[in-house]
């Protein structure tokens, strides 16, 4: 009998959700480092036409940043909530099919 310390869940991803992950983080990735790119940028007193066009596309601004990092915390919470109640369904359905095996 496996005690619940021992307890792994593996689930294999096919190829296509493992590229279409690649892909979505990729790209997710880059925009973040073009913005980071731009605001160190403008603090560093670097202007140029297309650096301008870009920050003013992207309208970065202080009530933008103050909606973005309350945003990011609201989604890490979700995300820690939900993996948690999702890992203890899976131990709880672990322990279930454990008993019913023996």
């Amino acid at each position: 009998m496996h005690s619940q310390q021992n307890l792994i869940i593996r689930k294999k991803s096919s190829l296509w959700a493992s590229l279409r992950r690649l892909i979505i983080l990729a790209v997710l990735w880059v925009i973040t480092g073009f913005i980071i790119y731009i605001n160190v940028c403008f603090l560093l007193g670097i202007y140029s036409d297309d650096l301008v066009a870009d920050y003013l596309v992207l309208n970065l601004s202080l009530h933008l940043y103050k909606v973005m990092a309350v945003l990011v915390i609201i989604v890490s919470a979700l995300i820690t909530v939900y993996g948690t109640w999702h890992i203890n369904t899976l131990k709880r359905r672990a322990r279930h099919h454990e008993q019913n095996n023996a």
